[in-house]
């Protein structure tokens, strides 16, 4: 791609091989980041708009850093394959599980099966007896696969929620050896897959939590896991900062954080690519939310959001940074076509007749783009990540990045990547009005 004139209108005489460029604008150094992939059409793209002095950061305890064992992690595609085929023809699934063990799964889905899958795909998160018994009226114990998931086996309402579901087939997906639900399994003679001990529920979407569900829906988990590869080679530790785009984003947002921007916006403009919302907050928040510290992380589908919290990203206090998500190619090609007898009639001193011919995916761009130059326009710093076409390459390529930059962004703030202090107090104050309710 020789040009970046889709988003800024200037054009390079040549793509930078991962390395940024910069293109002056407004005054305003932009840096332009490419990541290549093997294959061209999983190809990630970040853009840097904010004047930052990346040589404030101090690097060197990140580079003694060793690779994460979420990204050294090789899955059992065997295994999986294996459960796939036994419960293949099941109808219905049901989810339940909680935080990290269903947000990798749910993004998979969005991105990649919604629009295809002929199964009926419930997450339950929530012991809302409303919902659960909706869902037993509609999920037949005859077309239905329960996949229980709950990495310490202990989660108190995955199995309140379990029970509920007396009688249907289940799948556990737990810790070996450990926890009520290894026992219940056990007891059972349910089928289980194993979430490995060092992998955190935040960082599990390349184990079974992500991937059985997944390959039961037809997703090519080999070519997430092919593209995730690719983003972690490119964002380990010793990479060089110009050529690491998790440590750069990380280095971007955690500077602004320095300078007051607390708070990170996070419009993105694709229904398939929203899924990944949740996982990116818990994330952030999980990550780098300790001792005081982090940044607060809030997203939306686009262009939806324009229309209520773009009043807060422009009108409210000047402590939000932005963070866009945007697709450059779609699966479909529509094209507005306005009636003959309608084209006259007038629209903001037009008529009607401008919308004619404009492809959707161009008016997708085009809403983006208004919030997009209304922050250059107001000095409002912001990221923004292009995937080229979402793929299963591109997916897990994107599933890396925020995993690295959920890192790398508690590492520059002094803080454990992988623990959750809070979290898990506050579960125990939970289960201990249980048990006093018993009493």
């Amino acid at each position: 791609m020789k040009s970046i004139g889709l988003f800024l209108k200037e054009e390079l005489t040549e793509e930078p091989d991962n390395a940024p460029c910069y293109v002056k604008r407004g005054g305003r150094n932009i840096e332009i980041m490419y990541n290549k992939a093997k294959r061209g059409e999983g190809m990630i793209r970040i853009d840097l708009y904010g004047e930052v002095d990346f040589e404030k950061v101090d690097l060197k305890e990140i580079r003694e850093e060793s690779i994460p064992d979420f990204a050294s992690f090789i899955p059992n595609f065997e295994e999986i394959q294996t459960l796939t085929q036994k419960y293949k023809d099941y109808k219905s699934l049901i989810i339940i599980g909680n935080g990290g063990s269903i947000t990798s799964f749910w993004a998979f889905y969005k991105c990649l099966a919604e629009y295809k899958s002929q199964k009926e795909v419930f997450i339950l998160s929530t012991m809302d007896p409303d919902l659960v018994s909706s869902l037993k009226g509609k999920c037949s114990k005859e077309g239905t696969l329960i996949i229980a998931i709950s990495k310490s086996g202990d989660t108190v309402g995955v199995l309140e929620d379990l029970f509920a579901f007396e009688g249907y087939p289940v799948v556990a997906i737990t810790t070996e050896g450990k926890g009520a639900l290894w026992e219940i399994a056990q007891r059972r003679g349910w089928d289980y897959l194993i979430i490995p001990q060092p992998i955190g529920g935040r960082f599990s979407g390349r184990t079974p939590c992500g991937y059985f569900p997944a390959s039961l829906l037809g997703i090519d988990i080999a070519g997430i896991d092919e593209g995730a590869n690719q983003m972690y080679e490119m964002c380990r530790p010793t990479s060089p900062l110009k050529e690491n785009p998790a440590l750069r984003l990380a280095c971007f947002l955690y500077l602004l954080d320095q300078m007051g921007y607390t708070e990170i916006f996070h419009p993105v403009y694709s229904p398939r690519l929203e899924g990944f919302i949740p996982l990116l907050i818990q994330l952030i928040h999980e990550s780098t939310g300790k001792e005081g510290k982090g940044q607060t992380i809030y997203g939306s589908l686009a262009p939806e959001s324009q229309h209520h919290t773009n009043q807060r990203f422009f009108g409210g206090r000047r402590n939000v940074c932005g963070l866009f998500l945007i697709v450059e190619e779609f699966d479909q090609e529509m094209v507005t076509s306005v009636p003959m007898d309608l084209k006259d009639i007038g629209l903001q001193n037009q008529t009607l007749m401008v919308l004619d011919g404009i492809p959707l995916n161009r008016a997708v761009f085009f809403e983006y783009l208004g919030t997009q130059q209304d922050a250059l326009k107001n000095s409002i710093p912001h990221a923004v990540v292009v995937l080229k076409k979402i793929t299963p390459q591109s997916v897990g390529q994107f599933l890396a990045l925020i995993h690295y930059l959920a890192v790398y962004s508690s590492l520059l703030r002094g803080v454990n990547p992988f623990d959750q202090p809070q979290v898990e107090a506050s579960k125990k104050i939970s289960f201990s009005l249980r048990r006093d309710f018993k009493r």
